[in-house]
């Protein structure tokens, strides 16, 4: 992989998804711990992740229901 930073860029959600060979694995790790930059992206990247998730699995109120309901009739209306 070379684990330059464009590799890094290309490997991040592939490394996240866990669908990485060992050896790729290994290098991502030694890369994000000593590259600043793309150790940040990998923590943006990973708290993005569990918010979504959260996200995706809190239920929604009635009254944000109806709200958003009010909205994309507004959005239709134009």
């Amino acid at each position: 992989m070379g684990c330059g930073c464009d590799d890094c860029e290309k490997m991040m959600q592939p490394y996240m998804d866990g669908v990485l060979s060992e050896e790729q694995i290994r290098e991502a790790q030694e890369h994000l711990e000593r590259c600043y930059g793309c150790d940040k992206r990998f923590r943006f990247e990973e708290k993005l992740r569990h918010f979504v998730r959260v996200a995706a699995h809190e239920p929604m109120s009635d009254g944000l229901k109806e709200k958003l309901a009010g909205l994309r009739s507004a959005d239709s209306l134009g």
